[in-house]
């Protein structure tokens, strides 16, 4: 693969793009100035001037949208994922713990690298643009995992016949000495590497990072992914490299109809971010002519009127109706202020902020019932994009890092009884099952346990009449659902086949108690019948007691 097919491949998906463009910078300008399109190379369009914004409140709801997927779906100071084994392995208690050690290695690593600060920028350009996208790697200098979030409007996009993203090209800006550090300097063309000798020199070239999925008709299968950099200039490929998995990962809000970028909250608020911008600049106004108001006086009384504290203004005492008054200052700010709180909650409820207000606030005095069934109802609104994201985003990204720490050794090693099930292959352990224990989708799982324990309560005056038809439930499956869906530990769960063995104790416990009671009680009766008979048995009834 050459430079030249690079380059035509980005040109082929910048037509994709092109539409989205102008949104984008309008949404910038109101949330996000920052993240301008061409920001990141330096060369800023116009910006709105902040003289001319008047309200941030959209900037604002953006910040939360972005801080709540944070907090309640990646938070740092909580365990969010957890690793279980794939279809064939599920009821093997190895692959079991050999993956919930696999989890706990992940969670350090991503604790211990740049995976929050970059998830937060991809969360923001999520959040104002409906797209993010980021970068996951090996840093081989640090020996851990890094991430790198790419800048919205820097990458173009394409997705396959099912719409999932299969290509990505990334634009960056590298100088010499950057681009030798990254590729190596006997990869760079002639003139890069004289640059890279040059101190003088600090000059900027374009590279184009590609990365995209292996096609089936490609000579080339030794891996399902393949990533190629070219330096745009000279068109030199400077990198090639295979992939396992998608190192480029791609988050989008909603979908937006064929287009592989996505839909945002932000285009539905900026009508009434715009209305309320206006609004607040008119009570301001009004604001400003209440504190000083302007003045009716005479033509004679020009530069005769105090306005200053403690000023004195001389008036005709013949004539005191040719003093100086205030003029036009009737207006209603009242009314402006029911209009502004009115626009602004619109934009809250727009970008989810009574979702992320409620977690935060919930009602002391519910009972934890109440909560969880309150956090579910708001949460089925925000459950379609939170599936999007874990689904197309934290999914793949999650299996991708098990499979760098894997080859990179930093996975425990698997136990006998599962190498024994992989045929004693190492390097075949299949890629994880993942699962989700952060407060959106605990949320989402109390609405089922909810549905369960409603349910029961609807039956009870059944039960208690026939306690019989509880034989129709599987309780026990009905218990340990409900116990993951809460969230609690898994350690404290105990195994199925140890609850089978106690079951099996505590029955052959009860029928030795129930023998020995038996026993006892013939004893006690034989010793009775003895009694009246003289002290001997009947020959009957001992035949029956043997």
């Amino acid at each position: 693969m050459d430079g030249t097919y690079v380059i035509s491949k980005r040109d082929s998906l910048r037509g994709l793009r092109t539409p989205h463009e102008q949104l984008w910078d309008e949404v910038a300008e109101l949330c996000m100035p920052r993240k301008v399109t061409g920001a990141s190379s330096g060369s800023l369009p116009p910006l709105i001037s902040s003289a001319q914004l008047h309200d941030s409140s959209l900037r604002i709801a953006c910040l939360q949208l972005a801080n709540g997927f944070s907090s309640l779906v990646t938070p740092r100071e909580e365990v969010w994922h957890n690793l279980t084994p794939p279809k064939g392995l599920e009821t093997s208690d190895a692959a079991i713990k050999f993956y919930r050690e696999c989890s706990e290695e992940i969670t350090y690593r991503l604790d211990q690298s740049n995976f929050y600060t970059s998830i937060q920028e991809t969360y923001l350009d999520r959040a104002s643009f409906g797209t993010g996208a980021d970068f996951s790697e090996w840093d081989d200098e640090y020996d851990n995992l890094n991430f790198r979030n790419l800048p919205i409007g820097t990458y173009y996009i394409g997705q396959d016949h099912r719409n999932r993203v299969d290509s990505v090209v990334y634009e960056v800006a590298y100088t010499a000495q950057q681009a030798a550090t990254e590729f190596g300097i006997e990869q760079l063309p002639e003139k890069l590497q004289k640059e890279v000798q040059d101190p003088k020199k600090n000059d900027s070239y374009t590279f184009l990072i590609m990365v995209e999925k292996t096609k089936p008709w490609e000579e080339n299968q030794d891996f399902p992914f393949q990533m190629v950099c070219v330096h745009e200039e000279s068109k030199k490929v400077v990198s090639e490299q295979g992939y396992y998995e998608m190192p480029a990962h791609v988050t989008r809000y909603l979908s937006f109809g064929n287009s592989p970028y996505g839909f945002a909250p932000t285009w539905i608020a900026l009508p009434e971010a715009h209305k309320l911008s206006l609004l607040q600049k008119q009570m301001d106004v009004l604001a400003e002519k209440a504190a000083n108001p302007p003045i009716l006086a005479p033509a004679s009384m020009e530069g005769e009127i105090g306005i200053g504290a403690l000023d004195i203004t001389y008036v005709n005492d013949m004539d005191p109706n040719r003093a100086p008054r205030e003029w036009a200052t009737s207006g209603r700010y009242d009314i402006g202020q029911d209009r502004v709180a009115e626009k602004k909650k619109t934009i809250q409820e727009i970008m989810h902020g009574d979702l992320f207000r409620l977690f935060a606030q919930i009602d002391r005095t519910m009972t934890a019932t109440e909560a969880s069934l309150r956090e579910a109802e708001k949460v089925m609104q925000f459950s379609p994009t939170f599936s999007a994201l874990t689904s197309e985003y934290l999914d793949p990204k999650l299996k991708r890092i098990f499979g760098i720490l894997w080859r990179q050794g930093k996975m425990p090693q698997p136990p006998e009884e599962l190498m024994s099930i992989l045929g004693g292959d190492v390097g075949s352990v299949p890629l994880p099952q993942v699962s989700y224990s952060n407060r959106i989708s605990l949320a989402i799982k109390a609405k089922q346990n909810s549905s369960y324990a409603e349910y029961m309560a609807i039956q009870s005056p059944l039960v208690e009449q026939d306690p019989s038809i509880l034989d129709n439930l599987d309780t026990d499956t009905h218990f340990r659902d409900g116990w993951r869906n809460a969230g609690l530990p898994e350690d404290a769960l105990v195994k199925e086949n140890v609850v089978a063995e106690k079951r099996q104790a505590r029955a052959e416990a009860q029928a030795q108690q129930a023998q020995m009671e038996q026993a006892a009680q013939s004893a006690a009766i034989g010793k009775d019948v003895a009694s009246a008979n003289g002290g001997q048995l009947p020959e009957g009834m001992m035949e029956g007691m043997g």
